[in-house]
């Protein structure tokens, strides 16, 4: 019965499957075989472990698959240690800690596997009961290369045939995390095999292809965290097809997309399936490769029952959270504050000592010239006395990710005039807030005076993105922190600037102003590790975050 409810809802939910002829497996293999091979594929999970599917609904449909056939496994694309409060509390353990219940089978790297740093990832691998693969990282530095045993393929054989698994993960990792963390000195140490036309890469992956073809493989799939639309072009899942050959399928993840099964052609011709599940657990991916040699692939987003084992370890990890959660960083002997002393709140008008924290953090963790913190972010005050993770999570309780890119003294100042549009000279009118606006910056590295006598002359388009100035700017005598002292902005200079990349990159709240600028890191760290490792590394917080610092001025 069991059998039948999962067809069921495999079928009726998706009603298609891809089909590709398997160009590979002899007929000797072929005739040995007495059962299909299931691969089920997980991707883009981002400690979405109890969301949507789930890690309990999938453990039970990989056991009542294992139950009716012996030849299954279970394999993860990457992205799977950041991106919501398992993995910023814990610094990802709880993650492992989960995904060993899972038995996966391989499972290879995402850009966000490096956040927090290569030596973290390495404490995390030695904890893990899983094995790692990926072929594309190269080491060239002095000290040590967590990567020196991790496969560039794993063989694994079901009823006489040899599937091998070869891990690909993200070429643009160094701006996609966090820079530094890939040097020894001043020198990147870790190789992505990224290339502008994407070359480097492809010859990475046929050269990893040509050796498991040697060492016996029948069938080629590749676990890649490269993303298939056109912004990861050329290093993306489909160039790669289009660019090696001997890859019966990719499972692919990066993009968030969600295709259940697609067929392009590679080197020779020959069509390879490609698959992706989308993000949080919303789908699992099931590949089935038949007696014929037939590669059919689905997705799965809803399954009748849960396994208890993994449900009852998701408890225990969400009262380790909460444990955790409510472990001391420190102690503060003052507010911070996102309202006024009558408790409105100004955080999205006017400057607060909770903003100017959480500006710094960012600044400090992404290490740039000027830090960005949007005031419709910053959610949440921090009261004196005791502080824990939970109260640092309640400022930034979205786990957006943080960004950082290049831009002129220009562009900083287009950006402030247009968070600057609404702001009022009143905060309050009947007790209720006036001139909010959730992108409203608030500040680091930068001081700056709003003038509301003067009419905002921002022009937005239809969807309120910002177009440009027309007039008389209001923001004035923007000043920025160099060697400890405040100078006037250089319209001409480039500057490093961070924020959430929502914000920088996604046009959040409208804010156009950097999407187009030069990235240094696109999707890197989540905000509240900005915050954690400020606070922790400070120690005392100074008294300098009593009040406000004068970063932003009202007129």
């Amino acid at each position: 019965m069991k059998k039948v409810i999962r067809l069921f809802m495999v079928l009726s939910m998706f009603m298609i499957s891809a089909c590709a002829s398997d160009p590979s497996a002899s007929q000797e293999e072929k005739a040995q075989r007495t059962d299909d091979i299931y691969i089920f594929y997980t991707s883009d999970v981002h400690c979405g472990i109890n969301e949507n599917l789930g890690f309990a609904k999938l453990k039970a449909l990989v056991d009542d698959t294992k139950a009716e056939h012996k030849n299954v496994a279970l394999v993860d694309l990457g992205d799977f240690l950041q991106g919501g409060t398992y993995g910023s509390i814990s610094q990802g353990e709880i993650v492992i800690e989960l995904m060993n219940t899972m038995n996966y089978d391989a499972v290879t790297f995402g850009n966000h596997e490096f956040d927090y740093s290569v030596e973290r990832l390495s404490e995390l691998m030695k904890k893990a009961n899983f094995d790692f693969t990926v072929c594309n990282i190269l080491y060239s530095g002095n000290k040590t290369n967590i990567f020196a045993d991790v496969p560039p393929y794993i063989i694994k054989e079901y009823d006489g045939a040899k599937v091998a698994f070869i891990g690909v993960t993200t070429p643009e990792t160094l701006t996609t995390s966090t820079p530094k963390y890939f040097k020894e000195g001043d020198a990147y140490v870790y190789d992505f095999c990224y290339s502008d036309d994407g070359k480097k890469l492809a010859e990475q992956v046929q050269k990893t292809v040509d050796a498991a073809r040697k060492e016996g493989a029948d069938y080629v799939i590749a676990l890649t965290h490269l993303g298939s639309v056109q912004e990861n072009s050329p290093n993306d899942s489909i160039s790669l097809i289009h660019n090696t050959r001997g890859i019966d399928a990719v499972l692919d993840g990066h993009s968030h997309s969600v295709i259940i099964g697609d067929t392009y052609p590679n080197a020779d011709g020959k069509d390879v399936v490609l698959s992706s599940v989308g993000t949080k657990m919303a789908n699992a991916g099931e590949l089935i490769i038949t007696k014929d040699g037939t590669i059919e692939t689905a997705l799965i987003a809803e399954y009748d029952h849960e396994d208890e084992t993994v449900r009852k370890a998701i408890e225990q990890a969400d009262q380790e959270m909460e444990e955790i959660l409510s472990y001391k960083v420190g102690t503060l002997d003052y507010d911070l504050t996102i309202t006024d002393e009558k408790g409105i709140r100004i955080v999205r008008s006017r400057e607060t000592n909770a903003g100017d924290f959480a500006a710094d953090a960012i600044r400090h963790l992404m290490e740039t010239d000027v830090a960005f913190a949007n005031g419709g972010g910053v959610r949440h005050a921090v009261k004196a006395g005791d502080v824990t993770y939970g109260n640092l999570l309640d400022v930034f309780p979205f786990s957006n990710s943080l960004g950082a890119c290049k831009a002129t003294g220009q562009q900083i100042l287009d950006a402030l005039e247009f968070c600057s549009k609404d702001t009022q000279p009143i905060t309050a009118f009947d007790e209720q807030a006036v001139g909010e606006f959730g992108g409203f910056l608030q500040v680091s590295g930068l001081k700056y005076t709003i003038d509301t006598s003067i009419a905002s002359t921002v022009t937005m388009d239809e969807k309120n993105m910002f177009t440009g100035i027309t007039g008389e700017r209001r923001v004035k005598d923007v000043m920025v922190l160099e060697n400890d002292a405040y100078v006037p902005i250089d319209l001409d200079k480039v500057y490093t600037v961070s924020g959430s990349s929502y914000f920088l990159f996604e046009s959040g709240d409208g804010n156009t102003v950097f999407k187009d600028c030069e990235r240094i890191v696109e999707y890197g760290p989540v905000d509240i590790e900005a915050l954690i490792k400020y606070f922790t590394d400070l120690g005392t917080i100074p008294e300098e975050y009593r009040t406000t610092q004068g970063r932003i001025t009202v007129k």
